[in-house]
């Protein structure tokens, strides 16, 4: 590490949760999320763009030497709820920053945890999960059905969507894969959405919305990812046109929805990272709705005949997000790339 960044040394392990949960794409399994550290310098780029937003700045040591730094911070849905915008910095701006430094002390790659401006403003990166702040935000809120924002509580629980790939029961011919995956082949840094099973318990938040008690519509924030479950066919059709999020049907009664999909797309990580999925991939789900509509309970169960021995099954929760502002997320494929130069 450079002399001018003076390393702090505090371990933040909440942090490392937080902001490990804000990147579904790709790890940051490269920072060292247990130390801070300080750099002073110029901004030279401000990139206000999803999946992360990016800023560089010019940093000079005790000599006068000046070298360009890298700056990755959350996502733009994630930092918007905590006053980023697309104005908070212009070049020129001289900036304190506060960051978690990359594991190879030659990289000038780092994770934003806070940035304080000239005026004295502080704007936080670390410490959320994604989408917004914690809190009891669904406390006496009334129940009005499945409509509505969710997302799983990350005070209380790992991010890991329910479960992890290399927990799976392989195939040999799964296992040949995952032995050999790349995590910078990442379909999700060619901005592309990631399939079930890996959304159903999803990172950032997802809107329900039940449409004339004929379909539910759900709407994953994270890439634009979209499902239509249909709730007036007890069977699926004959024949069906394979896709990333499959054919679903379902069946809504009270407070008890279960939906069933099949007619997926061969998909390249559709198992979570590095994990293959085919076209005989199968997933059933059932949510229920606590008393006051403010919790939902979540179960699912997927099979891959090609790529699994054994079905599985998974349990969660999420919770309530009354009042979210649900945006399109318009991922630019040059900002999901960027910390591979």
């Amino acid at each position: 590490m450079n002399k001018y960044l003076a390393s702090r040394g505090i371990v933040l392990l909440a942090l490392v949760i937080f902001s490990s949960a804000a990147s579904a794409h790709h790890s940051r399994a490269n920072f060292a999320f247990d130390q801070l550290v300080d750099l002073e310098g110029v901004i030279t780029d401000y990139s206000y763009r999803n999946p992360h937003i990016y800023l560089t700045i010019d940093v000079a040591d005790d000599e006068g030497t000046v070298e360009e730094w890298l700056l990755e911070a959350n996502a733009v849905s994630t930092l918007r709820k905590v006053g980023w915008s697309q104005d908070s910095f212009a070049v020129g701006d001289q900036v304190m920053v506060q960051v978690n430094p990359d594991r190879d002390p030659s990289k000038r790659l780092v994770f934003v945890d806070n940035i304080t401006k000239a005026d004295g403003s502080t704007l936080m990166s670390s410490g959320m999960p994604p989408g917004g702040i914690a809190g009891a935000e669904a406390e006496g809120v009334p129940t009005n059905g499945f409509n509505g924002v969710w997302q799983p509580d990350f005070a209380s629980r790992d991010i890991a969507a329910g479960f992890r790939p290399v927990n799976l029961p392989f195939t040999a011919a799964a296992q040949a894969i995952r032995d050999n995956y790349n995590q910078n082949d990442d379909p999700a840094l060619d901005c592309e959405p990631e399939s079930l099973p890996s959304t159903i318990l999803p990172v950032f938040p997802v809107r329900f919305s039940v449409v004339q008690d004929s379909q539910v519509h759900i709407w994953y924030e994270e890439f634009d990812g979209f499902r239509l479950i249909d709730l007036s066919l007890d069977e699926h059709p004959a024949h069906i046109e394979p896709t990333l999020m499959g054919h679903s049907i379902g069946k809504l009664e009270g407070n008890v929805l279960e939906i069933d999909t099949i007619g997926f797309s061969e998909t390249v990580w559709g198992l979570g990272r590095g994990a293959q999925s085919g076209e005989q991939k199968h997933i059933t789900e059932r949510y229920e709705l606590s008393e006051d509509g403010t919790k939902m309970s979540v179960e699912y169960w997927f099979e891959d005949p090609e790529y699994l021995t054994e079905r599985q099954s998974i349990t969660g929760e999420m919770l309530l997000k009354p009042g979210y502002d649900f945006e399109a997320w318009i991922c630019d494929a040059d900002a999901a790339r960027r910390h591979l130069n």
